[in-house]
Formats: C-alpha cells, structure tokens, sequence
C-alpha cells in the first residue's frame, strides 16, 4: 500500500487521538473518523480505523479495568448487541443521512433533558426502558454512522458514574463492541491482512496517546470532565444535523 506524506500525516494523528481520546474525556471520535475519511475511501477507512479503536481499547480496559461498572455493562451490552445485528440488515434499506439527522437530533435533546435534570430528584435515566432505548440505538448507531460514543457518554453521564467509572466502563463496553463488529467486518472484507500489517506500525502511537489520556483524565475536576463531554456530545449532533 502506497502511502503519501499527507496520508501518513492522518494515520499518526488519527492512532494519536484514538489513544488520547479512549483514556480520557473521549468525542474525538468523530475527528478521527473524519481524518480517516480524508486519507483512504470509506471502505478502507472503516478496515484500518476498527482494529485501532480495538487497540486503543484495551489500553484503557488495562488500566482502568477497577473501575468498570460490570453491573450496566451487563445490563446495557445485549441490547446494543441486538442493535448491531440490527443496524447489519438495515444499512442498506435505511437513508443514513435521515437516520444521522435524526440522532443528532436524539444527542441534543438528551443533552437538554439530562442538564435540565441535573440537580432535580426526579431520575428517567435510571429507568431500564431507557436502558434498552440507549442501548439498541447505540448498536445501530455503530454500525450505520460510527456514533454510539455521544449517546452512551450522555447516558452515563445522567447515571452519575463518577470520571474513572465513567472511562472505565466505556472503555469495556466498546472493547467488547469492537471485538463483537469484528466478524462483521472482515466477512464485508474491511479488514484485511494489508490494511493489519498498517495497524502495527502505528500501535506505539495509540498508546502514547493513551499514555497522555491518563495523565490529562488526572488534571482535569468533574465539573470539567462534565463540559468536555458535553461539548463534544454537540459537535457531533452538530455534524450529523448540518452536514
């Protein structure tokens, strides 16, 4: 595989955040998707992209592994299950321009329900029908648009998991979501052993990044952990809405 300057350029910054994003606040996922976007075609993207986020993944499974929450991600993982199985037979009868639209419409309203709830007694999220909601939308999200990060960081925002909790169980939760597409994806034949032997050489710069991500989620108080993923959570929405 040939490969320009320019493109090499994408790769190490897109491994780069990857990492970076995983152990700490994450949203940069949809820079990395971009970035990737721009260096390879779409179905070469998504072949290169999978197994970093893998990588990137167990990092943070690593060394945040005490602090997973396996009580919700016992609840919450079958039901995205079902909506990646879901999402795999729909993608190509469903528009995903609407179906984009619409969850960015979904991100901004769960933003506005939980903020505007935040200090009340009054607690939807911790009802199970939205458990499974979050949940199924989230696995077809993944397989339609790449986009079941925004949805499941509002949820557990709402669910009051403290930062480490917090990167910990979504960072089990989308190994195991990863882990669960890659089958999908190598029999649509994204992943191959070209597109593999890339991944290696840019695994030291995920966990540089990741490395970073650590000793940034440490600065940073709650209440900034909060904005930063609320932030991004509506640059996504943005994105999906407008563009």
């Amino acid at each position: 595989m040939e490969l320009s300057y320019l493109v090499l350029f994408y790769l190490f910054l897109s491994a780069f955040l990857a990492g970076f994003s995983k152990t700490s606040v994450g949203g940069l996922g949809i820079i990395v998707v971009l970035l990737m976007a721009l260096a390879f075609d779409a179905k070469t993207s998504v072949g290169i992209l999978l197994p970093m986020l893998i990588v990137a993944d167990a990092f943070a499974v690593f060394y945040y592994r005490k602090d997973c929450d396996y009580t919700l991600l016992k609840k919450i993982f079958p039901t995205t299950a079902m909506g990646v199985i879901l999402g795999y037979f729909i993608m190509d009868n469903l528009d995903k321009d609407v179906f984009e639209k619409t969850l960015g419409f979904v991100i901004l309203l769960m933003l506005f329900i939980g903020y505007y709830l935040e200090n009340k007694t009054i607690k939807p999220y911790q009802n199970n029908i939205i458990l499974i909601v979050v949940g199924l939308g989230a696995g077809i999200a993944t397989m339609l648009a790449n986009a079941a990060g925004p949805l499941l960081a509002i949820y557990f925002l709402q669910l009051g998991l403290n930062k480490n909790t917090f990167v910990g169980t979504r960072s089990m939760y989308f190994l195991i979501l990863n882990l669960f597409k890659l089958p999908f994806s190598i029999g649509l034949g994204l992943i191959t052993f070209e597109t593999l032997t890339l991944n290696m050489y840019f695994v030291p710069v995920i966990v540089v990044g990741a490395f970073l991500g650590v000793k940034f989620l440490k600065m940073i108080n709650m209440s900034i952990f909060k904005t930063l993923i609320r932030f991004a959570s509506v640059i996504v929405a943005l994105k999906f809405l407008l563009f």
